[in-house]
């Protein structure tokens, strides 16, 4: 990913953008969650809805798309719905209007080399493993850092109107 990234600042109510052209973002979020998948819908409404006022985007159903994946592949995957671990979630837009979100579980990481293609013929009919497609699909950028837990950070600039 680019250098302008969101770091959560630990235990910290909010999500700061670092090394960034411009340093302070105009919108943050952050949210701390129990491993609960019902609070998935919920969660990604408030995100869609912060996103949505912002009005730099018509398709902000595509990009809350990306976000529940993301958030039950922390929930489901990353903490095993075990309701006493938290998934952190952190979303910033900057000033060019680019948007910044972090999904954080405690989970022990995968290895996304080994992740399987969804469109390949011996996949198609699988009951999962397209959450990572569609968040590469749906955004500018996804990448994961695997340090205390699975980190996935995605991108998505602002596009350009004519």
């Amino acid at each position: 990913m680019t250098n302008a990234t969101i770091e959560l600042t630990g235990s910290g109510p909010s999500p700061y953008v670092v090394n960034h052209p411009i340093q302070e973002p105009v919108v943050t979020l952050y949210k701390a969650i129990r491993s609960d998948p019902d609070l998935l819908d919920q969660v990604v409404a408030e995100v869609a809805h912060a996103i949505e006022r912002t009005a730099y985007w018509d398709d902000v159903e595509r990009i809350g798309l990306a976000v529940w994946e993301a958030l039950a592949n922390a929930i489901v995957h990353g903490n095993h719905c075990d309701c006493k671990k938290k998934v952190e979630i952190a979303v910033g837009l900057n000033g060019s209007g680019d948007l910044y979100v972090i999904v954080k579980d405690s989970g022990s990481g995968f290895d996304p080399s080994r992740l399987l293609d969804p469109t390949a013929a011996g996949n198609v009919l699988a009951d999962h493993g397209r959450g990572i497609f569609l968040m590469r699909q749906l955004l500018d950028e996804v990448d994961f850092r695997f340090d205390h837990g699975t980190e996935v950070r995605m991108l998505r600039r602002r596009p350009w109107r004519e």
